[in-house]
């Protein structure tokens, strides 16, 4: 049996005692508690805009009861590591901050953290917030007439202290334009010197702070060996009737505005021709016509733009009495004056065919009341066509009846953002087709009154397909048999609708009306 040593043992046991003994007398390190983990603001959000913003969070969970602070830090820089344009300190969990301290259309960041008074800041909370303040907006907004190739427009609410306009271009350069009292309070401006084709944002300031911002893009100038331009030529009424029988095919006619031209006698038009007014902010040239255009042959384009169309005598606007077909026709910007007691447009030979008929933000009126003729119309006797018709942006008032075709299948109406009213009497019709396009779509319009409730009809097929979508008719919009179908009734009449209907003002008054910021032409909306 192998002897055990007891003394080592207990020398052994000894040391172990004294190692333990030495180890509990050691100062053990201990892992700092930091509380900014503990009350970090969890999240943050931004309500406002315009003149200013409130950024608002949560109180922070595990805060001490008292002496919490939150900073606010707000920097053009997503990452903070720029120097912060605005730094606050607030007891609350919400601050308003406004342009008074911000910039208009700037884009700034926002963070936020806890402060305790007697423990270290929280962390950043990980989540930041973007927002822009976009300033007061005295801008009305810019119409298509108020933009010309060098020069704009501009209209606003007359505001105390405004003094300059700053034009910016896509490139960066910069413009001021003065602005006095007496402009300021007439709360209006044409600024010409501008590039043509250039996108600009011009903003008013008062005392240097922003009131308004618009952006626009300026047109390009109508040149080219095509153009053919009479606007230096004054005096002459004749002169577009003399010339056009002397230009190619093809060519664009400008006239000056705010002169007359006259059409003595029918005029016949066998080639592709623009005839439009000259870029600028007087009233628009206007067509005087004794007797309407005619057409012949085979034309590819004829546009009218930007004109009144003024009888003179004529019954019509166009009446196409020869073989033609043309590929497009349209009349664009343009109003009419005086009455016609026939069509607008009318097709009377046999086999005439007008594939694409476009109607674009015009006023259109007092057509055909007398004598039974639709404003748009395609001969019973003769198998002409309009295969595709599309009208937008628009009003017509004082018809007897709007389209009508006979014999003819043809292949889409489209009418939307239009506005209708005192129409259809003698038995005429809204719409009358022997067969109806394949694709027929109503769109954001409204109709008006009947001219005579007991003797106004609708439609005249009760099979045609219409897609009628946002369009509505009045109370006093009634069709005595073959009624149109898919509108919403509105519950007034038109004069309760419209602000002078007999007049041809069909601003909307009513600001209950559902369809006052998406129905009827644009120009009346509300």
């Amino acid at each position: 049996m192998k002897k055990i040593n007891i003394q080592y043992i207990f020398l052994l046991s000894f040391l172990v005692l004294v190692a333990v003994s030495f180890s509990s007398c050691k100062k053990m390190l201990v892992e700092k508690f930091i509380p900014s983990r503990m009350f970090t603001p969890t999240s943050v959000s931004v309500s406002g805009g315009d003149t200013s913003v409130t950024i608002s969070w949560p109180a922070s969970l595990n805060a001490p009861t008292k002496g919490v602070t939150y900073t606010v830090e707000i920097n053009t820089d997503s990452s903070f590591r720029a120097a912060p344009a605005l730094s606050i300190t607030v007891n609350a969990t919400s601050v308003t901050i406004t342009d008074d301290t911000l910039q208009d259309n700037q884009r700034y960041f926002a963070r936020v953290k806890a402060n305790s008074s007697n423990a270290s800041s929280s962390y950043w909370m990980v989540d930041t917030v973007a927002f822009t303040l976009i300033g007061v907006q005295i801008f009305h907004p810019l119409q298509s007439s108020d933009i010309i190739d060098n020069a704009v427009r501009l209209t606003w609410t007359p505001t105390p202290d405004v003094s300059e306009i700053l034009f910016t271009a896509a490139n960066g350069d910069t413009t001021r334009v003065a602005i006095s009292d007496s402009v300021n309070m007439a709360g209006q401006l044409i600024v010409y010197g501008l590039q043509s084709g250039t996108r600009y944002t011009a903003q008013i300031l008062a005392k240097h702070k922003s009131k308004g911002k618009l952006t626009f893009t300026t047109l390009a100038p109508v040149t080219g060996a095509n153009v053919i331009d009479l606007r230096s030529i004054s005096n002459d009424p004749l002169v577009l009737f003399d010339t056009l029988s002397q230009i190619p095919s093809g060519s664009i006619v400008l006239l000056a505005r705010g002169q007359t031209y006259d059409f003595p006698s029918s005029y016949v038009i066998d080639k592709t021709v623009t005839i439009q007014s000259g870029l600028g902010f007087l009233s628009p040239a206007v067509l005087s016509l004794a007797n309407n255009f005619d057409a012949s042959g085979n034309i590819d384009s004829i546009r009218f733009s930007d004109l009144a169309i003024a009888s003179a005598g004529s019954n019509y606007f166009m009446n196409v009495s020869q073989p033609t077909n043309i590929t497009t026709l349209s009349v664009v910007n343009c109003t009419t004056q005086g009455n016609y007691s026939n069509s607008f447009i009318r097709l009377k030979e046999k086999g005439d065919l007008i594939s694409n008929l476009n109607i674009n933000n015009c006023i259109i009126d007092s057509f055909g009341v007398g004598s039974k003729y639709s404003l748009i119309y395609a001969n019973a006797s003769s198998a002409a066509s309009i295969a595709n018709i599309n009208i937008t942006n628009s009003t017509f008032y004082y018809f007897y009846s709007l389209i009508r075709q006979d014999k003819v299948t043809t292949s889409s109406i489209n009418i939307s953002n239009s506005t209708f009213d005192n129409m259809i009497n003698q038995g005429g019709y809204f719409f009358q087709y022997t067969t109806f396009p394949t694709s027929f779509n109503i769109t954001n319009c409204i109709l008006g009154n009947t001219l005579d409730p007991t003797n106004a009809q609708g439609i005249s097929s009760s099979s045609a397909t219409v897609s009628v979508y946002n369009s509505y008719m009045t109370s006093d919009c009634v069709f005595s048999a073959n009624p149109l179908t898919g509108f919403t009734n509105y519950s007034g009449t038109a004069s309760q609708l419209f602000r002078n209907p007999n007049q041809g003002d069909f601003t909307i008054i009513d600001n209950s009306f559902a369809g006052k910021n998406s129905s009827g032409d644009p120009r009346w909306r509300n």
